[in-house]
Protein backbone atom coordinates (compact mmCIF):
# COMPACT_ATOMS: atom_id res chain seq x y z
CA UNK A 1 0.00 0.00 0.00
CA UNK A 2 1.26 3.14 -0.94
CA UNK A 3 2.12 5.79 1.64
CA UNK A 4 -0.21 8.78 2.05
CA UNK A 5 1.23 12.37 0.63
CA UNK A 6 1.44 14.69 3.54
CA UNK A 7 0.20 17.97 3.16
CA UNK A 8 3.44 19.73 2.57
CA UNK A 9 4.21 17.24 0.19
CA UNK A 10 0.48 18.06 -2.11
CA UNK A 11 1.39 21.85 -1.20
CA UNK A 12 4.73 21.78 -3.01
CA UNK A 13 3.31 19.66 -6.09
CA UNK A 14 0.70 22.36 -6.54
CA UNK A 15 3.59 24.87 -6.45
CA UNK A 16 5.75 22.65 -8.39
CA UNK A 17 2.82 22.25 -11.31
CA UNK A 18 2.80 26.43 -11.10
CA UNK A 19 6.37 26.43 -12.01
CA UNK A 20 5.99 24.03 -15.16
CA UNK A 21 2.50 26.37 -16.15
CA UNK A 22 4.84 29.64 -15.40
CA UNK A 23 0.98 31.34 -14.98
CA UNK A 24 0.63 30.87 -11.45
CA UNK A 25 2.19 32.65 -9.14
CA UNK A 26 4.89 30.01 -7.87
CA UNK A 27 7.21 32.31 -5.20
CA UNK A 28 6.26 32.32 -1.80
CA UNK A 29 6.18 36.00 -1.92
CA UNK A 30 3.78 35.74 -4.98
CA UNK A 31 1.40 32.85 -3.50
CA UNK A 32 1.29 34.89 -0.39
CA UNK A 33 0.39 38.05 -2.42
CA UNK A 34 -2.33 36.02 -4.88
CA UNK A 35 -4.02 34.78 -1.87
CA UNK A 36 -4.51 38.67 -0.10
CA UNK A 37 -5.16 40.18 -3.69
CA UNK A 38 -8.64 37.54 -3.51
CA UNK A 39 -9.46 38.51 -0.61
CA UNK A 40 -7.80 35.38 1.34
CA UNK A 41 -6.21 35.29 4.97
CA UNK A 42 -2.95 37.23 5.44
CA UNK A 43 -0.24 34.20 5.04
CA UNK A 44 3.13 35.75 5.34
CA UNK A 45 5.73 34.05 2.87
CA UNK A 46 7.55 32.69 5.56
CA UNK A 47 4.40 30.57 6.64
CA UNK A 48 3.97 29.19 3.24
CA UNK A 49 7.45 27.73 3.42
CA UNK A 50 6.51 26.06 6.45
CA UNK A 51 3.73 24.79 4.76
CA UNK A 52 5.43 23.57 2.04
CA UNK A 53 8.35 21.89 3.79
CA UNK A 54 6.44 20.88 6.68
CA UNK A 55 7.90 22.63 9.41
CA UNK A 56 3.93 23.51 10.33
CA UNK A 57 1.44 21.17 9.86
CA UNK A 58 -2.46 20.82 10.14
CA UNK A 59 -2.88 24.61 8.91
CA UNK A 60 -6.28 26.09 9.97
CA UNK A 61 -9.06 25.79 7.32
CA UNK A 62 -9.22 29.27 5.95
CA UNK A 63 -5.52 29.07 4.92
CA UNK A 64 -6.45 25.71 3.10
CA UNK A 65 -9.44 26.72 1.32
CA UNK A 66 -7.79 29.75 0.02
CA UNK A 67 -4.41 28.29 -0.91
CA UNK A 68 -7.47 25.37 -2.83
CA UNK A 69 -8.83 28.54 -4.51
CA UNK A 70 -5.71 30.00 -5.59
CA UNK A 71 -4.68 26.69 -7.54
CA UNK A 72 -8.15 26.16 -8.59
CA UNK A 73 -8.05 22.46 -6.61
CA UNK A 74 -10.92 21.03 -4.38
CA UNK A 75 -10.20 21.69 -0.69
CA UNK A 76 -10.14 18.05 -0.80
CA UNK A 77 -6.45 17.54 -3.10
CA UNK A 78 -5.28 18.28 0.24
CA UNK A 79 -6.59 15.93 2.38
CA UNK A 80 -8.68 12.58 0.14
CA UNK A 81 -5.22 10.60 -1.46
CA UNK A 82 -7.42 10.23 -4.61
CA UNK A 83 -8.20 13.85 -5.15
CA UNK A 84 -4.29 14.33 -4.45
CA UNK A 85 -2.91 12.32 -7.09
CA UNK A 86 0.22 13.54 -7.98
CA UNK A 87 -0.30 16.54 -10.67
CA UNK A 88 2.32 15.65 -13.97
CA UNK A 89 2.22 19.07 -14.86
CA UNK A 90 0.43 21.29 -16.42
CA UNK A 91 -2.36 18.91 -18.09
CA UNK A 92 -3.02 17.26 -14.80
CA UNK A 93 -3.62 20.69 -13.52
CA UNK A 94 -6.14 21.78 -15.81
CA UNK A 95 -7.96 18.53 -15.13
CA UNK A 96 -7.97 18.91 -10.94
CA UNK A 97 -9.11 22.61 -12.24
CA UNK A 98 -11.72 21.59 -14.41
CA UNK A 99 -13.25 18.96 -11.94
CA UNK A 100 -14.80 22.67 -10.15
CA UNK A 101 -17.06 23.76 -13.00
CA UNK A 102 -20.57 23.27 -13.90
CA UNK A 103 -20.98 20.40 -16.69
CA UNK A 104 -21.97 23.04 -19.06
CA UNK A 105 -18.30 24.83 -18.14
CA UNK A 106 -16.19 22.15 -18.87
CA UNK A 107 -18.12 21.34 -22.57
CA UNK A 108 -16.45 24.81 -23.00
CA UNK A 109 -13.21 23.97 -21.91
CA UNK A 110 -13.50 21.33 -23.59
CA UNK A 111 -15.32 22.90 -27.03
CA UNK A 112 -11.88 25.18 -26.77
CA UNK A 113 -9.07 22.24 -26.68
CA UNK A 114 -10.38 20.44 -29.51
CA UNK A 115 -9.97 24.25 -31.65
CA UNK A 116 -6.73 24.67 -30.32
CA UNK A 117 -5.69 21.36 -31.29
CA UNK A 118 -7.47 21.56 -34.87
CA UNK A 119 -5.49 25.20 -35.00
CA UNK A 120 -2.02 23.47 -33.69
CA UNK A 121 -2.05 20.39 -35.76
CA UNK A 122 -2.54 22.73 -39.24
CA UNK A 123 0.24 24.83 -38.12
CA UNK A 124 2.54 21.77 -38.09
CA UNK A 125 1.03 20.25 -41.65
CA UNK A 126 1.15 23.39 -43.21
CA UNK A 127 -2.29 24.46 -43.59
CA UNK A 128 -3.67 27.44 -43.16
CA UNK A 129 -4.64 27.56 -39.56
CA UNK A 130 -7.86 29.79 -39.75
CA UNK A 131 -8.90 27.21 -42.45
CA UNK A 132 -8.55 24.53 -39.58
CA UNK A 133 -11.08 26.89 -37.30
CA UNK A 134 -13.74 26.87 -39.18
Amino acid sequence: MARERTFAERLSALIEAARVDGHAPHSYREISAAVERAGGPAMSPAYLQQLATGKRVNPKIHYVEALARLFGVPVTYFFDEEAAAAPAGEAQLMAMRAQELSPQGRRQVMDLLELVERYERAEREGRNPEDAAR
